[in-house]
């Protein structure tokens, strides 16, 4: 079998025992192929929320060559905001319910393509957004979605994955209805009853709510739900789940720089699948770099070679 390139060598896997059983056999296939494939894997267990961050930023290049997050995509989050701005490359090894990059990236919930990804994939480095001072890779989102995230059941979703989120949305919609957000889309004023603010054509899993959107793009896709009735929140998810919500008339997608999540004040905010503050938040596209491993670069759109990284300019700036 052909040795890991050098720069390649030392892994660090960082991992969420909280995938259940299936995680746990996931997680054992996945060292099984990279020890195979000739890698020195250091293991990294988090204990609670935020732990992912911590355990990545606390990692140098001097002990470790890629950092993959093994876990859904809160998780690969995590270790994401651990690297933004750092010489570290990310992988990730798709182990959650939805597992939205995962499809992202072309790869889908494999994990013997993710491991191969990890010898053969191609590096190339992105510009997160941020949701408040929290990068994201996918999407941040305010309104129904959001509180749905905000009402799942743990226990359910670690039992039944994307049932539990069905139910929770289920539940939602048959609430009595709840106010409109408000939104500024680059100082413009919008209402709606969901706003994704997405920065990768995926959601939800294999769906595509925003078809012209690619990881790392140099601006925000904002998708607004204007559903007033329960009749029209399940005809959007029905679009959704077809792949339609594009062409759905209860549905506008815009692109912008910048975007605020004004009101109702103390509602949820969700991002990659995690709730990751309140309302107000403000969501942009960063100022800093993450650089990525994957199977197909053409799937995402990479900062300009000739743009420098954060940590670049600060090591010419220290040279001057």
């Amino acid at each position: 079998m052909r040795a890991p390139p050098a720069n390649r060598r030392r892994i660090a896997v960082i991992y969420n025992p909280a995938a259940g059983r299936r995680g746990r056999s996931l997680l054992r296939r996945l060292l099984k192929r990279l020890r195979e494939g000739g890698h020195e894997v250091l293991l990294r267990r988090t204990e609670a929320p935020g732990d992912a961050t911590r355990i990545a930023r606390a990692l140098s290049p001097a002990e470790v060559d890629v950092v993959l997050a093994a876990g859904g995509d809160g998780t690969i989050n995590e270790v994401a905001n651990g690297l933004i701005g750092r010489d570290l490359p990310l992988a990730a090894a798709p182990m959650g319910t939805a597992n939205v990059l995962a499809w992202e990236l072309g790869s889908g919930p494999r994990i013997d393509r993710a491991a191969r990804t990890v010898s053969q994939g191609a590096t190339v480095r992105i510009r997160p957004a941020m949701a408040g001072a929290r990068g994201f890779l996918l999407m941040a989102s305010a309104g129904l979605d959001a509180r749905v995230v905000a009402g799942v059941d743990a226990g359910l979703k670690r039992r039944f994955g994307k049932a539990a989120y069905a139910l929770a949305a289920l539940r939602e919609i048959l609430k009595p209805a709840a106010a409109d957000i408000l939104l500024e889309i680059d100082g413009q004023r919008e209402r709606a009853a969901l706003a994704v603010v997405t920065h990768a054509a995926h959601y939800a899993g294999p769906f595509v709510i925003a078809p012209q959107a690619r990881l790392g793009d140099a601006h925000l896709t904002v998708v607004l739900v204007r559903a007033r009735s329960r009749l029209g929140l399940l005809r959007c998810g029905l679009a959704l789940v077809t792949n339609r919500i594009a062409r759905c008339p209860l549905v506008d997608q815009r692109t912008a720089r910048r975007v605020r999540f004004l009101d109702p004040e103390g509602e949820p905010v969700q991002s990659d699948g995690d709730v990751i503050g309140r309302m107000p938040m403000e969501v942009a596209v960063g100022a800093e770099d993450l650089t990525l491993l994957v199977p197909d670069p053409r799937r995402v759109t990479a900062c300009a070679p000739e743009e420098p990284t954060h940590a670049t300019a600060l090591q010419r700036a220290s040279s001057r």
